[in-house]
């Protein structure tokens, strides 16, 4: 059996190279088996052929991580604990983790989780899609509501459309933006299956598109129907007509740090701002609609916690407070892209374009 930490190798993207594949710089021979920590020893040669499946349905635009085709091999969950920070809290109390993975085989398999793979010319290939797609969208539904099981069930209560493209082509034939979006007139997320797997090549998660389209979605969703409605800049449980999922705490929380980068973001527009304010936590773009504000601080909740707390603790609360965790207890270090990108937008010597953000009364 080849002796790689699997740790270590988990989050790197194999590749074939003749007749063997290749990962952490190694060559493993088929016939061989690769030790994947708890998951146990995984034939090299299944791996192989899960890679391969992800390149015939995408035509190579797809290459996840070792450990999305572990997971596609032995179907058990661990694999993927890479994929979702918050299991980091979870493996003191194995029923606690156990609990996750059960959440997301629930979500995965409830009949209001509508999730469809689409290749080119509109064809939907969803039966011949490998595991860890469905595994890596539901895993994200799980891991943002894992303490919040009534809002997910208001979610779930009626079809939610995730629409995951095999390749750009298909995406744009369908009518798909800028990669990833959310799809008001077909109540959908666009997203291609590449961008699924994007940000996860280094050793702690990155980029997040889906997080971000999704919090397009919670804002258009309205819990008290079930059904989506208009954009409003808030997630469910934010307004009062939200029903029992309504979190008074949350949305007092949201009005006073919303207010609080609104000021901030202003004095920068303006030239206002001192050599030593805090600048604004969120990067220029998401001043420029309510919606993309909320969706783009869900995404920096789960990515740069640390931060956005130290930064502006009224609003990051509000979060936590909504949805009963806070992401500083399994991240003790940031996904540094967005902390520094949104720094030097405002540091960089020029002026942000006006903001076109809304405070709720």
């Amino acid at each position: 059996m080849t002796q790689l930490n699997y740790d270590d190798i988990r989050n790197s993207r194999p590749d074939l190279v003749g007749q063997a594949l290749q990962v952490g710089g190694q060559l493993l021979q088929p016939q061989g088996n690769l030790d994947c920590g708890e998951v146990g020893p995984v034939p090299v040669q299944a791996i192989m052929e899960a890679g391969q499946r992800y390149q015939a349905l995408t035509k190579g635009s797809c290459a996840p991580q070792l450990a999305a085709l572990v997971f596609d091999v032995t179907g058990d969950f661990r694999a993927l604990d890479f994929y979702f920070p918050i299991v980091n809290s979870l493996k003191h109390d194995e029923a606690a983790r156990q609990d996750f993975y059960n959440a997301i085989h629930y979500i995965g398999s409830h009949p209001g989780f509508d999730m469809r793979v689409i290749a080119e010319h509109r064809q939907d290939v969803t039966e011949q899609t490998p595991p860890a797609v469905r595994a890596m969208v539901g895993g994200h539904l799980a891991e943002v509501f894992f303490y919040r099981r009534d809002i997910i069930e208001r979610l779930l209560s009626q079809p939610r459309h995730f629409l995951i493209y095999t390749n750009r082509a298909a995406f744009d034939q369908d009518g798909g933006l800028a990669g990833g979006d959310y799809n008001f007139g077909l109540e959908a997320i666009q997203l291609e299956m590449s961008r699924l797997f994007e940000g996860y090549s280094g050793q702690t998660p990155g980029v997040a598109p889906f997080l971000h389209e999704l919090g397009h979605m919670l804002d258009h969703f309205e819990a008290e129907t079930g059904g989506m409605g208009r954009c409003e800049g808030i997630l469910p449980g934010m307004a009062s007509r939200d029903g029992p999922v309504f979190t008074p705490q949350a949305r007092q929380l949201f009005i006073a740090g919303k207010r609080l980068e609104q000021q901030r973001y202003i004095a920068y527009q303006h030239g206002q701002a001192k050599p030593n304010d805090p600048v604004p936590v969120g990067h220029p773009y998401v001043f420029q609609s309510d919606g993309e504000f909320i969706a783009g601080f869900l995404e920096m909740f789960f990515r740069n916690p640390n931060y956005f707390a130290a930064q502006n603790p009224q609003l990051y609360g509000a979060f936590a407070e909504l949805l009963h965790q806070d992401p500083r207890r399994y991240w003790p270090e940031d996904f540094p892209f967005y902390v520094t990108e949104n720094r030097k937008a405002y540091l960089g010597g020029q002026r942000p374009s006006p903001q076109h953000i809304s405070i709720p009364y």
